[in-house]
């Protein structure tokens, strides 16, 4: 079996569009000259799909769309070196709104989320590039597999681009106007997500046994269910996760200690994760999450174990963890500051000086120093993204089955037995919303978006207004750079 790592190199894909560079601000990074591509040669038709991995692996790494993601939760604050450190960070803590409308984090963020979407439709014009040459009928399903796999990190990113901001445009690459583009409803960016995963259900494999890792027909099902869920449509989630539980042949992996670390790469409950890689090589070239390890990393300690001290648990939702007995799942949400580490590693103690208790870090960004490759010193070196998780897919169904009728607590208690906690006989939403809260923590913004799509965000989080502050604002650049982001949505 080839593994995906030996591709994450080849960094061909960021091909830019002349006419949404000035509002987009979108930079090449990687590009290779099509000159160089041998369209008539099948075997080098991968390329464009290994580049939309890399753009999406670089751009969803970017260190500060992570607070943007998970500080309207409960569970983190954004922590740093002090508390001016970022400080627009605490506006969106407060729902200040206003005073994050021209933070560079904001702008930064739309920037990269749609650099992926143009990458997207750069790089399937390269397959299309390819069709023309091809002489087979396994050759053009390969072409649809290809395509379906760069088609995934376009709905992807909507994903995540809808959730923050709402009503957003569209990028259409026949309409003359894709340059200066409209907004849409964040209804009219669902369905558009919901018709692109389709696409992506017909023509992806149900397993990658060439590159692992990459996207199955089952990771754009669990995306969809996602996108469903956000939408109130419990039967297209519970049809979904019901497929995906009944065909994938995936279980949730054993070691839950390890499943965020080195061992846990690629683990068989994972359905999409950005890759990187150390090469098994202590010295030379590398492909690194970097910043977004890095700033989730304890500060004031030695390397590796080290960081900017960003990302600190919430006092509430420390205890929230030991009120529920959370023994197996707290070592691996929380990395505590002052303690030993069941890997045994120190932690110096940090007590900032803008909070009551000493200093809680995100656990699901550290790697142990015993697991990581001799030589490499930087916090996080040679471990994965998770982005999609069977997890989520057990509470998803477990969700749906209490909302339109059926066994919703086998797959919640499939997820609360691994964590080592009793079986809940007849769940309740509350039940399912407290399980999701404690095993998805810190991934994806998914606390906020649950307590949003259930209407409990006005009555858990100080300052959210609803229907005010669900989306956040346009970032300002943006709009400077193209007017009509100003004008009403078009749909």
């Amino acid at each position: 079996m080839k593994s995906f790592k030996n591709i994450l190199i080849v960094l061909m894909g960021v091909f830019t569009l002349s006419s949404c560079s000035d509002w987009l601000d979108i930079v090449p990074e990687g590009t290779v000259p099509t000159d160089d591509i041998d369209f008539t040669d099948a075997s080098q038709m991968y390329a464009p799909v290994s580049g939309v991995y890399a753009s999406t692996r670089q751009r969803l790494a970017q260190w500060e769309s992570w607070p943007l993601l998970n500080l309207r939760g409960d569970e983190v604050t954004k922590g740093g070196g002090s508390e001016t450190d970022q400080g627009e960070y605490l506006y969106l803590e407060e729902f200040n709104y206003d005073g994050i409308k021209g933070f560079w984090a904001m702008n930064s963020t739309w920037v990269a989320m749609y650099n992926i979407i143009y990458t997207t439709y750069n790089n399937q014009i390269l397959i299309d590039r390819f069709r023309e040459h091809l002489t087979s009928d396994d050759q053009f399903e390969l072409a649809n597999q290809y395509e379906a796999e760069i088609t995934f990190h376009r709905a992807l990113a909507y994903y995540f681009i809808s959730n923050m901001w709402g009503d957003v445009p569209i990028i259409d690459p026949e309409d003359l106007n894709y340059g200066f583009p409209y907004r849409r409803s964040v209804e009219s960016v669902r369905d558009f997500i919901h018709e692109e995963l389709d696409f992506c259900i017909e023509h992806l494999p149900e397993v990658q046994s060439v590159n692992e890792g990459a996207v199955t027909k089952y990771s754009a099902m669990a995306l969809k269910a996602k996108v469903a869920l956000m939408e109130g449509e419990f039967n297209l989630v519970n049809t979904l996760t019901d497929r995906i539980i009944a065909e994938a042949g995936i279980s949730l992996y054993e070691d839950y200690y390890n499943l965020f670390k080195i061992p846990g790469k690629l683990a068989k409950e994972s359905l999409y994760e950005l890759q990187f890689t150390d090469f098994g090589t202590g010295d030379g070239q590398e492909v690194y999450g970097g910043a977004w390890f890095q700033h989730q990393g304890p500060n004031i300690n030695p390397a590796p174990i080290t960081g900017w001290g960003f990302m600190l648990m919430r006092p509430e939702f420390i205890n929230f963890m030991n009120d529920r007995g959370e023994d197996v799942r707290y070592d691996v949400a929380i990395l505590e500051s002052g303690v030993t580490t069941p890997a045994g590693d120190d932690i110096a103690l940090w007590e900032p000086t803008y909070m009551d208790i000493k200093a809680h870090y995100n656990g699901k960004a550290y790697t142990p120093s015993d697991q990581m490759t001799d030589g490499r010193n930087q916090y996080g070196s040679n471990n994965n993204i998770r982005i999609l998780r069977y997890a989520d897919v057990l509470l998803m169904n477990a969700e749906a089955k209490l909302r339109v009728g059926g066994d919703a607590a086998t797959p919640l208690n499939e997820v609360r037995e691994r964590a080592g906690l009793d079986p809940v006989s007849s769940p309740t939403i509350d039940d399912i919303l407290d399980e999701r809260r404690a095993e998805l923590s810190v991934e994806w913004g998914n606390r906020f978006f649950d307590l949003v799509r259930t209407g409990k965000a006005a009555g858990t989080l100080p300052g959210f207004e609803a229907g005010r502050h669900e989306y956040l604002p346009i970032p300002l650049t943006q709009e400077d750079l193209n007017p009509n982001l100003l004008e009403p949505v078009q749909d």
